[in-house]
Parts: C-alpha cells; sequence; structure tokens
C-alpha cells in the first residue's frame, strides 16, 4: 500500500479583503466577498510541512477540465504569499474595479498581487469574529469592543481600531477553538513591531447563523 503524504489546504484573501473563488460558468478563478460560514470554491493543498517557494495544486469546489498554469506560491512578510507564474514571469493579481477579475498577467507583484493563506481553523474564527452576537470581545480595561468589519488591505475595523488579519493568524486559529459558552484569553496585535495585547473572547451560546461548510 502506497502511503500518502498529509496535505494542508488554504483558501485565499486578496487585498481588499474579498477571497479567492472560482465561476464554475467561466471554469476561470474570480474574487468573492468574505461570507461568514462559507467556504469559497477555489483552494490550494500543498504539503503539511511545505516550505517556500512551493507549487500549489489549485482545487476547484466544482470540477471543471479547464487547467491551472503552473504556479509557484512565494513567502511575502507577514505570513502573506504571492503567485508567480515561471512560464510567463507574471504574477497572479486580483483587481477590483467593475465585477472585479482574477488575471494571471501582471507584470511585478504589489499590494493587489498579496494574498493571505487562511485555515479551515482560521476561516472559522474569523466567521465568528465579524458576526453578530457570535462573540463578546472585552479589552484589558474590561470594555467591550463591537463587531469587526472587513476593510481593504486584510484588515479588520473594530470601531476606532484596524487589526491587521495577517498579524493575528493564530489568533484566528485560536478563536475557532473557543467552544460556545466559554471563553479565552486570546492576544491580539494591532500594528507591526507593537506588542500584542490580551483580548477577553467569550463564545456566546445565543443562536448564531449556521454555518453553511465550517
Amino acid at each position: 500500500m502506497t502511503e500518502t503524504s498529509p496535505t494542508l489546504r488554504l483558501w485565499f484573501m486578496d487585498w481588499h479583503g474579498w477571497m479567492l473563488d472560482h465561476d464554475p460558468l467561466k471554469d476561470a478563478p474570480t474574487r468573492t466577498p468574505f461570507q461568514p460560514g462559507r467556504l469559497p470554491g477555489l483552494c490550494a493543498l500543498v504539503p503539511a510541512a511545505f516550505q517556500f517557494p512551493c507549487r500549489p495544486f489549485m482545487e476547484k469546489r466544482v470540477s471543471m477540465p479547464r487547467a491551472f498554469p503552473e504556479m509557484e506560491m512565494q513567502e511575502l512578510p507577514h505570513n502573506r504569499v504571492a503567485f508567480f507564474l515561471p512560464r510567463h514571469e507574471t504574477y497572479l493579481i486580483s483587481v477590483p474595479f467593475g465585477s472585479g477579475l482574477v488575471d494571471y498577467y501582471s507584470p511585478s507583484q504589489k499590494e493587489w498581487e498579496t494574498f493571505l493563506p487562511l485555515t479551515l481553523e482560521m476561516l472559522r474564527g474569523l466567521s465568528l469574529l465579524v458576526t453578530p452576537a457570535a462573540l463578546k470581545l472585552e479589552d484589558d480595561t474590561g470594555e467591550e469592543l463591537p463587531t469587526p468589519a472587513l476593510h481593504e488591505q486584510m484588515t479588520l475595523r473594530c470601531g476606532e481600531r484596524n487589526l491587521p488579519l495577517f498579524l493575528n493568524t493564530d489568533a484566528l486559529t485560536r478563536i475557532g477553538q473557543i467552544m460556545p459558552g466559554t471563553s479565552a484569553s486570546i492576544e491580539l496585535t494591532w500594528q507591526i513591531d507593537t506588542a500584542p495585547t490580551p483580548v477577553t473572547v467569550h463564545h456566546q451560546t445565543a443562536p448564531t447563523p449556521a454555518p453553511e461548510t465550517l
């Protein structure tokens, strides 16, 4: 019997806070708003113990015949990645203008060619964070924080403060693991090169919208 190596499944948020997805009508990658509890139709499989750069296996939830071009996932600062196409020496880009598009042929790597990998556990945590009444967040002074909303640059707007998701991937995982009716102290990092601060996260027991697939 042939042993298979463990793999990790990743979904990707673009610079604008939207998710890479798959359009089955066009059989092409697309971008859609983040929806709590919903898994986008496009993800990548990588070895569980992968190293950068690596070649991801792009997987569509709806199986379609068009193949993806060969891509190399490259490491960027603060837990982010870029997708490089060696054959064309271009990058994957997510464009917000008009109806939006995902294109393979950007000549250079800048903000719109930057993506945040998210595991299933991180998506659970993010879904809870942006769902009203799912969680109660209290800072170290006991003040309750408002329900955050997704904004550009892969950030959550929490009142007047911005929380970069790419600095808080471990926190997202931990939040997704808090059982209903229990609480945990989570450290959040609000800015690059600043120390994290503790926040108490209460997972409420009140009914919340049932996730589709999370």
